[in-house]
């Protein structure tokens, strides 16, 4: 764990210098990455795949929505929930960030074998996997019990 999250810190760290540069943090390019890829997600989703309270996500979210980078519709599912779209103004930001996080990454994992990195992600998505159902099963558990 240590050793992952030394290299997550100079990643996220380096990200976070170079994105100054367009106007974002690193937690604002990951929401509008995500909300890219998850068309219509709402901010207590969000707050979840962060692990951050769901006030918290909700500031983050409105300062994007305030810059008109995203919008807030109501969910067809239920009026209560607000579901997240990029805005064109998003899209055109979010290109230029993943421009920035590209080069970070290529950089970063310049020394692996394309075997290597291949075999990274999947691990690193299994123990995210893992990691992200770990508290389901124990729920489920111990409503069992």
């Amino acid at each position: 764990m240590y050793l992952l999250n030394q290299a997550n810190q100079a990643v996220r760290s380096r990200l976070e210098q170079d994105l100054r540069a367009i106007g974002l943090t690193g937690i604002q390019y990951t929401v509008l990455s995500i909300v890219d890829a998850r068309d219509g997600i709402s901010s207590a989703e969000l707050s979840r795949r962060f692990f951050v309270t769901p006030q918290t996500m909700n500031e983050i979210v409105s300062g994007l929505e305030r810059r008109g980078l995203l919008a807030r519709v109501e969910s067809p599912q239920s009026r209560r929930i607000l579901t997240a779209r990029l805005t064109d103004a998003g899209m055109t930001l979010l290109a230029e960030a993943d421009v920035i996080a590209d080069q970070i990454e290529a950089e970063a994992f310049s020394r692996l074998s394309d075997e290597d990195f291949s075999a990274l992600r999947r691990l690193l998505r299994v123990q995210l996997d893992s990691v992200r159902s770990e508290p389901v099963e124990k729920k489920a558990a111990a409503a069992a019990s």
